[in-house]
């Protein structure tokens, strides 16, 4: 990123971030490039991406900038939103800040749906059916006994049931337990057959259906058409996302670590800015 002191454009009634001095060079032309697309799929992650991460998940925000960036994104012709989260996708979608209509892919892939509104005007999730096999069930709830028997002894741990999956997390023990935990769960619950398992950020995913954010994307494209796809996401199993891309899509790491997204920025902030320039790009076409 420059460090110019120069402040930049964040687009017109928009209290940008900072970082809308500059974006890097070949971010920008990126930008412009995907803005030109007749239509475009704008598909993000949203805990460590549109929301700072945050101790308790119930509490996450998605940063004040980036919601009115999407809002104004979507009323654009040819721009299509998605959410594509971990999260279990009921509880995304009551606290995510995105219109309606949005898409919405939860629990890594495995549920789909789309941002409805009700008639008292909240947000609420209007999914398609998701059905498990007995066995997939059975295994689903063995895997719960176990990850809870796990993370009791732990202080600060916890699971959270998902409806294809049980992730234990441990971001608020203590490091060495984290550790501890994390080791014992990989090395019994996540070994049953027929498990997809998940190493993330302070957190173990054990899913009994086999689907990654990469599916995610590649059905989202065929669902929408676009043009080019814009995907941003900050954690490991973002990269199977990152792995569908082709050469005329925009793929945006947040955060540190590796990854084979072509671009990168610090933190949701910044992120917010790249959707800021998009639109800003978008409404010049």
């Amino acid at each position: 990123m420059s460090t110019t002191e120069d402040p930049g454009v964040p687009g017109p009634g928009v209290d940008a971030p900072l970082f809308v001095q500059h974006l890097a060079e070949e971010l920008d032309q990126a930008l412009r490039r995907l803005a030109a697309r007749p239509s475009v799929l704008v598909a993000l992650d949203f805990d460590g991406a549109l929301a700072p991460l945050v101790d308790d998940p119930s509490r996450s925000q998605v940063v004040p900038a980036a919601a009115e960036a999407l809002a104004r994104l979507d009323a654009l012709p040819g721009i299509h939103l998605a959410l594509v989260s971990g999260r279990e996708a009921t509880g995304l979608v009551a606290i995510a800040e995105v219109p309606a209509g949005t898409r919405v892919v939860g629990s890594h892939g495995a549920q789909r749906g789309h941002v409805g509104m009700t008639a008292e005007q909240t947000r609420e999730l209007v999914a398609e059916p998701l059905v498990l096999t007995a066995e997939q069930e059975a295994l689903h709830a063995a895997v719960l006994r176990e990850a809870r028997t796990l993370a009791e002894r732990y202080e600060g741990a916890w699971v959270e049931v998902k409806p294809v999956s049980v992730v234990v997390h441990s971001r608020l023990a203590g490091a060495q337990d984290a550790a501890a935990l994390t080791e014992e769960v990989l090395a019994g619950p996540a070994t049953r057959p027929g498990l997809r398992v998940q190493h993330g950020k302070d957190v173990v995913e054990m899913a009994v259906l086999h689907t990654t954010k990469g599916d995610a994307i590649a059905e989202l494209r065929a669902d929408v058409a676009p043009s080019a796809v814009l995907f941003a996401g900050d954690d490991v199993t973002d990269e199977d996302a990152f792995a569908v891309l082709g050469p005329d899509d925009v793929g945006i790491k947040v955060g540190d670590g590796p990854t084979a997204a072509q671009y990168r920025v610090a933190d949701p902030d910044e992120l917010a800015a790249v959707l800021l320039r998009l639109l800003e790009l978008r409404e010049s076409v």
